[in-house]
């Protein structure tokens, strides 16, 4: 063990033992943050990003060696870990197999995973109770790297504004990457098929408004490999996932995916990176949880004119 990197720290959580074990890893060596840090964050925001992570398969992706080395997903677990982590059994169909997908089972559950490595949280739009019927819709909006955040922003705001002239109510996320995830959260009670036929149909109309900012995505293209901001309406598949709310990204400045409201989109002035895993605590101790209306609203698909 490299002397620099600490002994173990035990924490209790939820009145179970969690073990940190090389506690000063530089996880992101550029920002000098270590895992310690990144891990204190999930501790700190487990009570709020809970609730968006229960009954609901999980994909963890993993870099045990900090954002630099090698990383993996991890969709399949072996065995659940009482208190911490169940499993669902999930039948692949086009694999001829059965995964068992990981659920977190509490708040200490997600400091454990970190403690484990686990850096990232996608989540599922279903719940294991009801895993065919989504409990919300979801608007990738992404673009190359490239480009200026703004042109994402002004996307999400032309979007919302359309969602609301159909009645409908959506929520703002940054993704901790380059663009922003709208959630139209609905009843649970259309297929994932009818959802993201919806979706797509939507990008459509937002494509036929606004040629000059939308497009959708084309066959064997990157999403974001475009001057424009694509709508990636492939995320409403029952096995596909979307970083989860308040979930670190392994990027550069540890962005966290964090809700927005409609008022600072229209507004801007912020890029991704300005929430992080040193500001988003503070920033939910002030404002609350900007996205809970998305666990309450069940709302239904309105006709697309």
């Amino acid at each position: 063990m490299d002397p620099n990197e600490g002994l173990p720290i035990h924490w209790q959580v939820d009145g179970i033992d969690i073990e940190i074990k090389y506690p000063g890893k530089l996880y992101w060596p550029d920002e000098h943050i270590t895992k310690l840090e990144f891990v204190t964050y999930y501790k700190e925001i487990a009570a709020t990003m809970m609730p968006y992570l229960k009954l609901r398969p999980v994909t963890l992706r993993y870099f045990p060696r900090g954002i630099r080395k090698v990383s993996f997903y991890k969709r399949d677990y072996s065995a659940p870990v009482p208190g911490l982590i169940d499993t669902y059994p999930y039948e692949e169909i086009s694999q001829h197999k059965t995964i068992m997908v990981p659920v977190v089972a509490s708040q200490a559950g997600i400091v454990y995973l970190a403690s484990k490595g686990c850096i990232e949280f996608h989540t599922w739009a279903s719940k294991i109770m009801d895993i065919f019927h989504p409990t919300w819709a979801v608007f990738d909006l992404d673009i190359d790297i490239g480009y200026d955040f703004k042109l994402i922003l002004k996307a999400a705001t032309l979007l919302n504004t359309y969602l609301n002239e159909l009645g409908i109510k959506a929520f703002a996320k940054t993704s901790g990457g380059s663009g922003m995830h709208v959630y139209v959260p609905l009843k649970p009670v259309y297929d994932f098929k009818t959802v993201k036929t919806w979706v797509q149909n939507i990008g459509k109309k937002m494509q036929e408004r606004h040629p000059e900012i939308f497009t959708l995505p084309k066959k064997g293209n990157k999403t974001h490999e475009t001057n424009k901001v694509v709508i990636d309406y492939m995320q409403n598949i029952i096995t596909r996932n979307t970083a989860s709310v308040y979930t670190v990204r392994a990027k550069k400045g540890a962005p966290v995916s964090t809700p927005v409201t409609w008022d600072e989109v229209a507004a801007g002035g912020f890029m991704p990176t300005d929430f992080n895993i040193k500001t988003v605590p503070k920033r939910v101790a002030q404002k609350g949880d900007l996205f809970q209306d998305v666990l309450r609203l069940q709302q239904e698909l309105p006709e697309i004119y």
